[in-house]
């Protein structure tokens, strides 16, 4: 089996087998599928990238609406098939 690694600006934006990008070894996959499995968890206004130095760095990111123009019934509308 083969394995990859898809980089950009220092971060790993993908890994994988058989797909493509920079071939990588087992061990660096596996290495970096540990790391992935150790994300830490995403809160309302930070994520986190893994970089090519396999640690994560924090970004911001956009609170979710508190006031969205959708309620509740008119999802479940959409949902259903009731709404145009």
């Amino acid at each position: 089996m083969t394995y990859f690694k898809e980089t950009n600006g220092g971060y790993i934006l993908a890994i994988g087998t058989d797909t493509g990008g920079e071939e990588i070894t087992e061990a660096e996959y596996d290495e970096i599928m540990a790391v992935i499995q150790t994300k830490p968890a995403r809160t309302e206004t930070t994520d986190y990238r893994l970089k090519a130095d396999l640690t994560w760095e924090p970004y911001e990111v956009e609170p979710p609406d508190p006031d969205p123009e959708l309620d509740g019934d008119d999802v479940l509308e959409i949902l259903l098939g009731g709404a145009e």
